[in-house]
């Protein structure tokens, strides 16, 4: 104990002795420690931090599988209430969904989001509230008697300043009175990533937060989301075998609605970091770690040769204490006390730096709102995170000096000869491998952000096949203010004729469902005159339901047909309007107009009166899709987006909009007001943040990099000083100095650039499910990157060769 104090105190006093090299090892270790610690705690903190829940491990989520549709469906209500009462491995079955209401609270009516469950929601998964209690049995048993909600701890604190004496108090959902009955745990935002839930009610009041959705009594449409716990001694395989069983049941005894699909069962902890089972959140996760670890080990390799050069100064020293006796193990033990507490000390920086831009850090990951803290958490997992990342960069960083140093050759360097760095193969190069390491693992990490770069570039270039400038959308639901069917549609037409008489409107419109991300419900298709299929199964396609001149207003051409008109009423036969894709896939080398085809449950057929030309629906990266298109005199829908053509810059039109739902009616919110300009950028905004993080990574690593071939460039013309005034002497001109030097360090970078070259074409094809429109061997990213780095390095060993012209050859021929 005593010889390791010792060790310390001398570390510490021969650190202290060359602050210059103390100052820029730290900050190089403090850099690579910071970029890891803070992504791995906004890792942590999103993906394995422990659900707030009892034995999380023992719950699952199920989902729908359908033969005719991919990916993980929800399950339809009452299908889930046949899962839950006739299973035998669940001891608790629950289930929610998501709405949207309007809440008042004293003046002011604000949006918020509302996950409607199973009365038994809260005690399946275990929550511990903060105050108050969760649902009882009878309240979500008779529909519409049990008006009571739990708030989430974060819309407690924000609406209501955090008062104890909101519990047991009501507030308005809706337009209708709701008691809350308690607040959730601060940490509790349901079990999905991401959170951003602000309440929770039971299920049977979903007349009330859900007006006019009607898929409850349907057993085909699929909007649950089921969480079961399993009974002791369960497994999730076994599980998922007695699931398999009651679904086969289920399509034989519900043939009409059921044929062709099952039930999958999967762990909640597994869809918490594989949502969708597409692999693609542990992928971005893995490839943040992957690239910031490549920033440590490029700071690990600046550190290391500055080890390497303080060891050249140091060798007279080491040598006196081997020929005194001193023992080869404690000179190493010395050298690695000293790379541990630089990596300690540079770890307690970074450790800072992290918890500093935490936040900033979150704000760029596509993990959603996250929890209800202001402030993500450094917990003690990650600063144990940061202490083993620290002691391992320190033994990674002074493990190869220090047995280096230790061993000179004793006679020349007791006479003054230097011998580090100058006698052996190994010795030689140990600094320039380590810089062509450097340079090949920067440009590693410059691929993959140049490649997510224009990856995001080529979406931004999308044309989504409506027009996006000068428009503005505003939410409008007249269902969450009570507004019955009639009433609403009075409202709605009177509000686009007094917006498109608004100074400064060209032209208005409504939809359900807003352009981009908006979507909209998918409906099975079955076309007039078709053979029946097995179990009446129809192909799925989305719809949307628009208003009078919406493709005037969106710009989107009639390509065939007409639009729909003032007569598509009612009473009038059901019009459609398709775009080209599906056109094409139903009624291939045909005319479609006049053609006809209904959805499920319905017993008549809508008449296709249009053909639209092909637009983005969901996303601008989504490959075409077959969209329909129902005119809203024929389709009412109480919540509604108004959509606005303007003149000039679309807000200014925010407040003479809002100031004209007011004065039609002052309890209706004016929400998620945004111009579709920013809904598009707003699309890409997990693509934007991730070529954002990459991109500053990449950045980082290229300037550490350039940093250590600065290093070893100088280092080598400061061994190298003699030998260059020879040079001089003998003739040699400024250029011809210059020329040796720049081309010793271009070819360390060449070399670098080779193998970094090699490395990024293989590792790059694991992140081509991240790309779109560009090949993971995409020529111009490699190209570009390999050039910015080359600048790069030129700039970093100029600088030294310029030095080197510099050397005065009588100066020089009298060194030592």
């Amino acid at each position: 104990m005593e010889r390791l104090w010792q060790d310390l105190r001398y570390g510490f006093r021969m650190l202290w002795k060359s602050p210059g090299f103390t100052i820029v090892a730290v900050i190089s270790l403090a850099l690579g420690i910071g970029a890891n610690t803070a992504i791995f705690s906004t890792l942590h903190a999103f993906l394995f931090s422990p659900l707030p829940v009892e034995q999380a491990d023992r719950l699952v989520k199920m989902f729908t599988t359908d033969k005719n549709n991919p990916g993980n469906l929800p399950v339809s209500h009452w299908n889930f209430n046949d899962l839950r009462d006739k299973n035998d491995v669940f001891s608790g079955v629950t289930a929610y969904t998501f709405a949207g209401a309007s809440m008042a609270a004293g003046n002011e009516t604000t949006p918020v989001t509302i996950q409607v469950v199973a009365g038994n929601y809260f005690d399946v998964l275990g929550v511990k509230l903060h105050l108050g209690r969760g649902f009882l049995p009878d309240e979500d048993k008779t529909p519409g008697t049990n008006p009571v909600v739990v708030l989430s701890y974060g819309l407690w604190q924000r609406a209501f300043g955090g008062s104890p004496s909101i519990v047991n108090s009501t507030i308005l959902l809706n337009r209708q009175p709701f008691t809350v009955i308690g607040i959730a745990a601060q940490d509790f935002e349901g079990t999905d990533l991401g959170g951003g839930i602000d309440m929770w009610a039971p299920m049977m009041m979903h007349d009330v937060l859900q007006p006019g959705f009607d898929f409850y009594n349907a057993r085909r449409g699929l909007f649950l989301f089921p969480v079961a716990r399993l009974k002791p001694g369960v497994t999730v395989q076994q599980a998922q075998a007695a699931m398999s069983a009651l679904a086969s049941n289920l399509e034989r005894e519900y043939k009409n609605d059921n044929e062709g699909r099952s039930v999958k069962v999967v762990s909640l902890l597994q869809d918490r970091l594989d949502p969708g089972g597409t692999g693609q959140l542990l992928l971005i996760s893995g490839l943040l770690m992957g690239i910031v670890g490549v920033v440590l080990l490029i700071a690990c390799g600046n550190v290391a040769n500055l080890l390497l050069a303080r060891a050249t100064k140091r060798q007279r020293e080491v040598a006196i204490r081997l020929a005194i006796g001193a023992n080869r193990s404690i000179l190493i033990r010395q050298f690695i006390t000293e790379s541990l507490l630089l990596s300690l000390i540079g770890g307690i920086a970074g450790f800072l730096a992290a918890f500093w831009s935490r936040n900033l850090i979150a704000s760029f990951l596509p993990f959603g709102a996250g929890t209800n803290d202001d402030n993500t958490p450094l917990n003690p997992t990650v600063l144990l995170f940061t202490i083993t990342l620290s002691v391992v960069s320190g033994v990674i960083f002074g493990l190869a000096p220090a047995i280096q140093a230790s061993n000179p050759d004793l006679v020349p360097t007791l006479k003054g000869e230097s011998t580090i760095g100058a006698q052996r193969g190994f010795r030689i190069n140990l600094r320039q491998v380590l810089v062509v390491l450097q340079v090949s693992l920067s440009l590693v990490s410059l691929v993959a952000a140049g490649l997510l770069v224009r990856s995001l570039q080529k979406a931004q270039e999308v044309d989504p096949g409506f027009r996006v400038d000068n428009m503005l959308m505003v939410g409008i639901n007249v269902g969450a203010q009570g507004y019955k069917p009639e009433q609403g549609k009075v409202f709605y037409q009177q509000l686009t004729q007094r917006v498109r008489d608004l100074s400064g409107v060209k032209s208005a419109t409504l939809a359900q469902n807003a352009p981009i991300n908006g979507g909209g419900i998918a409906r099975s298709v079955f076309l007039e005159g078709a053979a029946p299929t097995p179990g009446n199964r129809g192909v799925l396609v989305q719809l949307n339901v628009v208003g009078s001149k919406y493709f005037d207003t969106m710009g989107i051409p009639i390509v065939s047909g007409r639009d729909f008109a003032d007569t598509d009423t009612e009473t009038s036969p059901k019009a459609v309007i398709i775009n080209e894709i599906m056109a094409n896939r139903f009624w291939p080398s045909q005319d479609p107009i006049g053609k006809r085809f209904k959805f499920f449950g319905e017993d008549f057929y809508r008449e296709v009166v249009g053909v639209a030309k092909n637009t983005k629906v969901n996303n601008l990266t989504e490959a075409g899709i077959s969209y329909i298109y129902v005119p809203l005199t024929q389709n009412y829908s109480p919540a509604i987006t108004l959509i606005v053509q303007t003149q000039s810059e679309p807000t200014s039109m925010v407040s003479p909009l809002r100031a004209l739902v007011q004065s039609m009616d002052a309890n209706i919110p004016v929400q998620n007001v945004r111009t579709l300009r920013e809904r598009l950028t707003r699309s890409l905004g997990n693509q934007q943040q991730q070529s954002t993080l990459m991109t500053a990574a990449g950045i980082l690593a290229l300037l550490l990099a350039a940093v250590g071939l600065y290093g070893v460039m100088a280092y080598s013309v400061a061994q190298r000083t003699r030998e260059l005034g020879i040079r001089l002497a003998l003739g040699a001109t400024k250029m011809d100095v210059l020329k040796l030097i720049l081309g010793h360090g271009l070819l360390l970078v060449s070399i670098g650039i080779v193998v970094g070259l090699i490395a990024s074409a293989t590792l790059s094809q694991t992140i081509k499910g991240l790309l779109f429109g560009v090949n993971a061997a995409d020529p111009i990213t490699y190209v570009g990157t390999s050039l910015v780095l080359a600048v790069v390095a030129l700039i970093a060993s100029y600088i030294p060769a310029r030095r080197a012209t510099k050397v005065d050859a009588l100066t020089a021929l009298r060194t030592d």
